[in-house]
């Protein structure tokens, strides 16, 4: 007998197949659309009874229809839902993206879910109980008793503001999955976990491949907690399919790209596992289900219409070419966004990324659909206080991301490739660096003002609030260093900066790698 897991993660949002560059296309080759039509057909030839369907997190947040339906009304995020409800999970757990838009919201969003939402280690201060769903269930398909436990990263609170987590309580992952996994495992033939994490460490090796900060702690759950057969992953976007420690692991990537699927071979006497085999199908290889496009119709033209609302008009386009280009020989664009969050903080310094590897800039007419394009996070920005040489540190950090290749040409490590979201510029200092010299003394020249910074001095950097709580493994941020969080989120700092201020297009190019 077969039993069939099928696992979803990340979607962040992108139901139809567009990631809505331009008016109407939907040819993208990801989407919620394309997955339905993946499980249907995985449905289809194993039968229903005998596949379980699972979600890892990171739904509320990430697309421009996300960004839309959380403008709107109450009666748009229960059509939203309704897409994720149309797949007809079975289980679900939250991802760190889930708690962008607030307490309240994630709530109605819960309230609307169909499924079985499990959370094992996010707890309420004041019962030590889940604050939402449950930490585990059992279900029975075919007659096999599968129990499965659902666990988020538990780093969300370093990167939200405060009122996001307020009242809950985020444990470890690998304690409440070896906490639950002793009081279920004599009860069940398949024991599986769901997590909203992925790997700090090489599987194959051990080797470190991050910080321990608890971000992922999935290297740790496969080598200690032995019992777990099934660990469905996601949050890094990373594509892998493996089997290890005799578990089967999956993490399907970003935006419905691919559906992770492991086979459980079992004895339907003994209901003992023979073999676990697993793998990812690609969704681009599917049509888009017609149900989930009928359901998504009326959602998606609102959202089109919002997008194309011009919100302010520019001296000059300010365009990104190329994200790669951008990010090591800069772009308007960047310098713009480097203007706003310095006009907003009034720091010395301020630091970006280009946060989409699709991000195109401006041009002189700008819409919304053009802001959420080039930013589709929903950050806030912060002013932090740090000395010089943590100023140092921190860039020493972003440039440990080059390297030279064999034609001697500056690129990006291929660690790093998924990543580069992590990869900040600085601006409007002066800095440049020699790739060739040992990490962390690659900088040959920082100067803000004309004049060199100095170790001991104090600086004051705008960055947005996930770099700054840590996220990206950057040093020396972390909470106390924070002066201030501001309020609007980067679409109202846009349209603000934009039509209020006006500002000139800056071509000018501060940084230089060799």
């Amino acid at each position: 007998m077969e039993i069939v897991f099928l696992s979803s993660s990340d979607i962040h949002g992108y139901i139809l197949p567009t990631d809505y560059q331009n008016f109407g296309t939907e040819d993208a080759s990801f989407g919620l659309s394309r997955v339905g039509s993946v499980i249907k057909s995985e449905r289809a030839k194993y039968g229903t009874n005998n596949v379980v369907v699972a979600d890892t997190g990171d739904c509320l947040q990430g697309s421009p229809l996300a960004a839309y339906v959380h403008t709107a009304d109450e009666t748009a995020l229960k059509q939203y839902t309704d897409l994720y409800n149309a797949i007809g999970y079975d289980v679900r757990c939250l991802g760190n993206h889930d708690f962008n838009f607030g307490l309240t919201y994630l709530r109605q969003y819960i309230n609307y879910n169909h499924s079985t939402l499990l959370n094992a280690n996010i707890l309420a201060k004041k019962t030590a109980q889940p604050a939402f769903g449950q930490g585990y269930c059992i279900i029975t398909k075919n007659g096999i008793k599968i129990g499965i436990i659902g666990v988020t990263t538990k780093r969300v609170p370093a990167w939200e503001p405060a009122e996001n987590v307020t009242g809950l309580k985020f444990l470890s992952a690998f304690d409440q999955v070896r906490y639950y996994t002793q009081i279920i495992r004599a009860e069940v033939d398949i024991l599986a976990v769901i997590y909203h994490g992925g790997f700090e460490a090489d599987i194959h090796t051990g080797q470190a491949t991050e910080p321990k900060t608890g971000e992922n702690e999935g290297y740790r759950i496969l080598k200690e907690i032995p019992e777990i057969d099934v660990f469905l992953t996601g949050h890094q976007h990373q594509k892998m399919s493996l089997e290890a420690f005799d578990t089967a692991i999956v993490q399907p990537g970003y935006r419905g790209e691919a559906v992770g699927k492991v086979v459980v071979e079992i004895d339907e006497d003994t209901k003992k596992i023979q073999s676990t085999t697993a793998s990812l199908i690609d969704t681009k290889d599917y049509c888009p289900d017609k149900e989930i496009i009928s359901l998504c119709s009326g959602l998606n033209k609102q959202t089109e219409n919002w997008l194309d609302q011009p919100i302010a008009y520019l001296n000059a386009p300010a365009k990104i070419d190329n994200a790669q280009k951008a990010r090591l020989q800069g772009a308007p664009f960047v310098n713009l966004l480097q203007q706003m969050q310095l006009y907003y903080t009034q720091a010395d310094i301020s630091a970006t990324a280009v946060m989409s590897e699709t991000a195109k800039g401006f041009e002189q007419k700008v819409t919304m659909r053009d802001i959420f394009l080039n930013y589709p996070y929903a950050n806030q920005l912060c002013r932090v206080k740090l000395t010089g040489k943590e100023l140092r540190q921190i860039i020493e950090h972003s440039l440990s991301f080059l390297i030279k290749n064999d034609q001697g040409k500056i690129e990006f490590a291929p660690k790093y490739q998924n990543l580069l979201f992590n990869f900040d510029t600085f601006y409007p200092i002066n800095y440049q660096a020699e790739i060739d010299r040992p990490i962390g003394q690659r900088l040959t020249k920082l100067e803000l003002d004309g004049q060199e910074i100095a170790d001991g001095q104090i600086y004051r950097l705008a960055v947005n609030n996930y770099r700054a709580m840590g996220g990206g493994f950057y040093p020396v941020y972390n909470l106390d260093k924070i002066e201030e969080i501001y309020d609007k989120d980067y679409v109202q700092m846009f349209q603000e900066f934009l039509t209020q201020i006006k500002p000139k297009v800056d071509l000018v190019k501060n940084y230089s790698f060799k």
